[in-house]
C-alpha cells in the first residue's frame, strides 16, 4: 500500500482512529505503514471515507493540512495584520496599500493558508471591501473545518442563570452573576 509522504504519523494515526483503529502512537511512521495492511479490515467506515477504495485514494494524494515553516507563517501573519489593518481603515488607499491591485496580490499569497485563523479574517475582511467585487475564499482542512463547527455550535449555547430570591427584613441581600 502506498502512503504519500505528505501525511504525518498523525495524519495517518488521526485517520485511522476516525475509522475505528487504534494504531500505536510509539512506532515510527515506517512501522506503521507495514502494519496498515494487517488491520485496514477492521476499518468501520464512515460519510467521509466511505469504502477501501476511497481509503487508498486519500493516503495515495498529497495531504491537504497546510504546514507553513516559520518564515512562511511569519510572511503570512504579517499579510494579514495588513489586510486586516487596511480594512479597519474603511479601505482608504495609502502606505499600506497604494491600489486595490496590492491588496489582491496579498491576499492571493495567502488564502492556499486557510488553517490560519489570521487568514481566514483577513478573507473575511477583504470580501466585504465595497470597492472590489472580487471573493476570496480561504483553503480550510476537513479537519479546521470540524474544530470550526463545533466552536460554532458551543458558542450558540448560552445558558441564563438569573435567579431571584428575596431576603426576610433586616438580612443583607447578595448579587451574584454566574
Amino acid at each position: 500500500m502506498y502512503i504519500d509522504k505528505t501525511h504525518s504519523k498523525r495524519d495517518i494515526i488521526n485517520t485511522f482512529k476516525k475509522l475505528g483503529v487504534d494504531l500505536n502512537f510509539g512506532y515510527s511512521k515506517a512501522q506503521i505503514i507495514k502494519e496498515i495492511p494487517s488491520i485496514i479490515d477492521n476499518c468501520i467506515f464512515n460519510d467521509k471515507i466511505k469504502n477501501l477504495t476511497e481509503l487508498n485514494e486519500y493516503l495515495s494524494t498529497t495531504s491537504n493540512k497546510q504546514r507553513p515553516n516559520v518564515n512562511q507563517k511569519n510572511k503570512i501573519m504579517f499579510i494579514s495584520k495588513k489586510i486586516i489593518k487596511w480594512s479597519k481603515n474603511n479601505y482608504i488607499l495609502n502606505e499600506t496599500y497604494r491600489n486595490g491591485e496590492e491588496a489582491l496580490a496579498d491576499i492571493m499569497q495567502i488564502y492556499k493558508w486557510g488553517d490560519i485563523s489570521g487568514v481566514r479574517k483577513a478573507c473575511k475582511a477583504f470580501n466585504h471591501n465595497p470597492y472590489i467585487n472580487t471573493h476570496i475564499n480561504p483553503i480550510v482542512s476537513d479537519e479546521i473545518l470540524d474544530e470550526i463547527q463545533n466552536n460554532k455550535i458551543i458558542k450558540n449555547q448560552y445558558i441564563n442563570s438569573l435567579s431571584i430570591r428575596k431576603a426576610k427584613p433586616g438580612e443583607k441581600i447578595i448579587v451574584r452573576f454566574d
